[in-house]
């Protein structure tokens, strides 16, 4: 049982870093400047609403579509790995906080429910993370995930007022460099799986 929740932690912490709602504390407070604390949090909802259909959609149908590709699992990780290698660049270069963003209606689904939070990079984790836990521990890390980052984006404003906009950027380029060892991790499982002689 120990063994078990250690996974869950272990899928947990790999999804939650690629999730980064730390380092998307300043876009959420950016995107919603000018709403009422009512409206915020209906925003926040539907942010976490959106991730979370997103991440167990593929949680579920993840083998399938890889199946149906014709995709080796393999395959999956070494492209996973190089996607989120470019994401956590994209951090390190400030991409993700130089976004310009208005504050209206329905950006809680998008952009900050998707791509920010369930983007590309967290949606290959999710496939990936599928292929070395079994289907309870990955569902249980997403559900701990999605509420963490709900927990996270709810406290936002006390957090960026603690942290402010250099403490904010510091977190996320730390963020940013363990995103960075995952993608060369999952790189390197996907290229032991693809030529075998690598792990001689």
């Amino acid at each position: 049982m120990v063994e078990e929740w250690v996974l869950v932690a272990k899928a947990f912490f790999m999804l939650f870093v690629v999730m980064d709602p730390p380092g998307n504390v300043p876009i959420f407070i950016a995107i919603t400047k000018g709403m009422s604390r009512e409206e915020r949090k209906r925003e926040l909802g539907s942010a976490v609403l959106v991730a979370a259909i997103l991440l167990f959609t593929f949680a579920f149908l993840g083998k399938a579509i890889l199946f149906a590709l014709n995709i080796e699992l393999a395959s999956f990780k070494v492209a996973g790995g190089i996607l989120l290698m470019f994401i956590a660049l994209d951090i390190l270069g400030g991409g993700a906080s130089e976004r310009k963003l208005r504050a209206t209606a329905g950006v809680g689904a998008v952009p900050m429910g998707t791509p920010l939070l369930a983007g590309p990079g967290a949606i290959t984790t999710v496939m990936t993370i599928l292929q070395s836990f079994s289907d309870i521990v990955v569902l249980l890390a997403i559900a701990a995930a999605i509420f963490a980052t709900w927990l996270v984006l709810s406290l936002s404003e006390q957090i960026y007022r603690i942290l402010g906009e250099k403490g904010s950027s510091v977190l996320s380029k730390v963020v940013a460099i363990i995103v960075a060892a995952i993608a060369i991790q999952f790189i390197a499982d996907g290229l032991c799986g693809l030529f075998p002689v690598l792990n001689g």
